[in-house]
């Protein structure tokens, strides 16, 4: 793992001059996990965590590294008011809002729910605390629509509008995880057994670009990246995966290889919010042998996917995982 080398190519010194906001707390820590393999059977790989969900502000997660260039991007081109949108529970809604109240930026989500929920979710009481302004919709077309005519409506009244897609999954928001593959690149320097798999969470499909191009930039092209959808088909993500690091080579000025981008999709149950029998027990597994919260929507099934892999055989005690906590817990609670 030639790191020293790969850290000093021209795509990484390219990164360095883009603009970025200096507003997560890194590197985040990596944990290792011994009485979670202990309790999943002396077959089992070596765990380590890697604590995304301490990020810092709006209550941390993966959504933080990506706000951090968009949000830097908005800031350069003077930009009055924030539109974004996402699911009532949204991550990456409440991590707009809370950069949003850090900046002085007007922020407006366009938030879906199928139904009125009967309590009010701990993110969706965040986003208003942060002083978002709020439009519920039941559907994601009808967001993605009211998103389009609202920022619309604010440039012809004369007011500059940066409009972030889902996730803030662009080229330019998979950037922080090009840099978080940096970070660990430097974490795991000093690891005598280093990881040869990563297993995250992966949905609007920026992460998993970040991860992937940045394992590729940072020398750790050895590590295998899986990613484990809360709702989407492979077929779907992938190819946006994909598209999102071409994107990425494209700021960057280069070229970025990459393997097949392996999805795995036996594991969303119902769909996309709504727990599986086997996420639910690996979320209380995992808070009883070590003390983590994960959440319900993603690393939940994110966890259910690599302990699945375990049980089956494809993961053994020859291997070293380690997991990419996205953060979410707050999906956890309602505010009442």
């Amino acid at each position: 793992m030639k790191i020293s080398n790969a850290l000093a190519t021209e795509p990484m010194r390219t990164l360095k001059e883009i603009p970025r906001l200096a507003m997560g707390f890194y590197p985040t820590p990596i944990e290792e996990l011994p009485r979670l393999r202990e309790a999943l059977g002396k077959n089992a790989p070596r765990l380590f965590i890697k604590r995304d969900d301490y990020t810092g502000p709006g209550f941390g997660g993966n959504k933080v590294r990506k706000l951090e260039y968009v949000l830097a991007q908005a800031l350069a081109d003077e930009v009055e008011v924030v539109i974004t949108i996402g699911g009532i529970k949204s991550n990456h809604c409440r991590a707009t809002a809370a950069f949003c109240a850090r900046l002085g930026l007007r922020c407006i989500l366009v938030l879906n729910s199928p139904a009125a929920p009967s309590y009010k979710p701990a993110n969706l009481f965040l986003d208003e605390l942060y002083g978002a302004e709020v439009h519920l919709v039941t559907s994601r077309e009808e967001r993605k629509a009211t998103m389009a005519r609202l920022a619309q409506e604010l440039r012809e009244s004369g007011v500059r509008v940066a409009a972030i897609p889902l996730g803030a999954s662009t080229p330019l928001g998979a950037l922080g995880f090009v840099s978080a593959m940096q970070e660990l690149a430097q974490q795991l320097s000093s690891f005598a057994d280093k990881p040869n798999y990563i297993f995250h969470a992966s949905s609007s499909c920026g992460t998993q670009a970040g991860i992937v191009a940045g394992a590729q930039l940072a020398g750790l092209s050895d590590i295998k990246i899986a990613g484990v959808s809360p709702d989407e088909a492979a077929s779907t993500i992938a190819p946006e995966v994909a598209e999102i690091i071409r994107g990425i080579g494209r700021i960057l000025k280069t070229e970025i290889p990459h393997e097949p981008i392996l999805v795995l999709d036996d594991y969303i149950g119902e769909g996309y919010g709504i727990s599986t029998p086997e996420s639910s027990a690996a979320l209380r597994l995992v808070a009883k042998t070590e003390g983590v919260v994960l959440d319900p929507t993603y690393t939940a099934k994110a966890m259910a996917g690599l302990l699945d892999w375990i049980r089956t055989g494809k993961l053994t005690r020859d291997d070293t995982v380690l997991f990419w906590h996205t953060g979410g817990q707050l999906a956890l609670f309602a505010a009442h």
